[in-house]
């Protein structure tokens, strides 16, 4: 080559933003709440115990002392770099997950190195099924849904030891996650392994 210049060695192959796109499904896995993370699913700098455990016994943000309106919201993904949860945001992620999963669902494998990891699922649907168990928990038996799960925040995750409160319901998450259940439920429902 003229002057002995080279650019930087680089691939080309088909699947060659494969590394790229399984990292993005991880951080998923990264974001979930109440879920311990260690090697080898994480590196051994980030890894914590499970956090916010009292989740799984939060209160109205409105009616706080009232013990009969306790209720278990845990799992779910974290958002937006903070430890609070949006159940329309929630909602809408799986919306956009499932539409891509449906586009191509043969690129979706089952080694993606997280806890599911080799359960036979595409891991893929594990964290979309991680999202999903949380919108059931913040639904009611009328099918409204719970606005937020607002968290104690510290560093790391698991030493946020402060309550754990939900909103209350709203039109715009009851509506995100109805959405998000009926793209998902055929999806899951044509799967072989039980639900």
């Amino acid at each position: 080559a003229q002057n002995d210049i080279r650019s930087h060695p680089f691939e080309i192959k088909n699947n060659v933003y494969r590394p790229v796109f399984i990292e993005a499904v991880r951080n998923l896995f990264y974001q979930r709440a109440g879920y311990e993370k260690r090697p080898p699913f994480i590196a051994a700098p980030w890894a914590d115990g499970a956090s916010h455990l009292q989740d799984r016994r939060a209160r109205l943000h409105s009616d706080p002392d009232n013990a009969a309106l306790t209720r278990d919201v845990h799992g779910g993904w974290y958002d937006a770099g903070d430890y609070n949860q949006y159940t329309s945001w929630t909602a809408n992620y799986i919306v956009t997950l499932m539409q891509t999963y449906l586009e191509q669902p043969e690129i979706f494998t089952d080694d993606f190195n997280i806890p599911e990891s080799g359960n036979g699922v595409p891991d893929f649907l594990d964290e979309v099924k991680w999202g999903l168990d949380w919108l059931m928990r913040m639904q009611n038996a009328d099918g409204s849904t719970h606005s937020i799960v607002g968290r104690a925040e510290s560093s790391p995750p698991s030493a946020a030891n402060g309550p754990s409160f939900y909103g209350d319901v709203n039109t715009s998450s009851t509506l995100t996650t109805a959405a998000a259940f009926a793209i998902s439920a055929p999806v899951f429902e044509a799967r072989p392994e039980p639900q």
